[in-house]
C-alpha cells in the first residue's frame, strides 16, 4: 500500500498542471478542478492498472476525456431540466459564470472561430496544439490511425481558416456602394 500512495503522489505532482490546463481549456476554473480531482480518484483507485513512464500521461488525457464527455452530459441533461423547470414559471436565470482564463486579445478571434467548429474538430485541434501530444499519441487516445489522425487535423486546421476567415469578412466595414473594404 506504500508503494501505491507513493507512486500516486509522484503521478499528482507530476500531471497535475497538465490536466488542470486540459481542462481549464474546456470549462470554466472551479469545474476544471474538480474534474482534475475527478480523474486523479480515477487513478487513485486504479493506481497499479496506470501505466507508467511515456504512457502515463496519455492514459490520464483518456480518463480525461471521458469524465469531461461525462461532465458535459450532466450538464446539458441540467440545462434540460432547467428549462423545464423555467417553462413552469418561478426562477431567475443563475448568473453566468465569468471567465476564469485569462487569453490574450489577438487570440480571441481564433478562440471564437475555434468555438464554432465541430466538439470533433475542436478535440483535435485542442490536444495537437494545447496539449501538445504527437499524432502517435493523439492517435492511441482517439483509438485511430496516425493517418486517420494527420487527415482529421488537417482538416479541422482548414474549417477553423475558412470559420476565421468567414467572420472576419463580416466584421470589415461596408463603402457607400455597399462592397466590404
Amino acid at each position: 500500500m506504500a508503494s501505491g500512495r507513493e507512486d500516486f503522489h509522484r503521478l499528482y505532482d507530476r500531471h497535475y498542471d497538465a490536466l488542470l490546463g486540459y481542462f481549464l481549456r474546456r470549462s470554466d476554473r472551479a469545474s476544471a478542478q474538480d474534474l482534475t480531482a475527478e480523474v486523479f480518484l480515477v487513478a487513485w483507485r486504479r493506481i497499479d492498472e496506470v501505466p507508467r513512464g511515456d504512457e502515463t500521461l496519455l492514459w490520464l488525457y483518456g480518463v480525461a476525456a471521458n469524465v469531461v464527455a461525462h461532465h458535459r452530459r450532466s450538464a446539458a441533461r441540467a440545462a434540460r431540466l432547467e428549462t423545464r423547470l423555467r417553462s413552469l414559471g418561478g426562477s431567475n436565470d443563475p448568473d453566468e459564470p465569468e471567465p476564469q482564463v485569462v487569453r490574450r486579445s489577438e487570440y480571441e478571434e481564433v478562440l471564437a472561430a475555434a468555438a464554432r467548429l465541430r466538439a470533433r474538430d475542436r478535440e483535435i485541434l485542442r490536444l495537437a496544439a494545447w496539449e501538445e501530444l504527437p499524432h502517435d499519441q493523439i492517435a492511441r487516445l482517439l483509438g485511430v490511425s496516425v493517418a486517420a489522425v494527420d487527415q482529421r487535423l488537417h482538416r479541422a486546421k482548414k474549417r477553423l481558416a475558412r470559420e476565421y476567415r468567414r467572420h472576419e469578412h463580416a466584421r470589415l466595414p461596408r463603402t457607400e456602394e455597399g462592397d466590404r473594404r
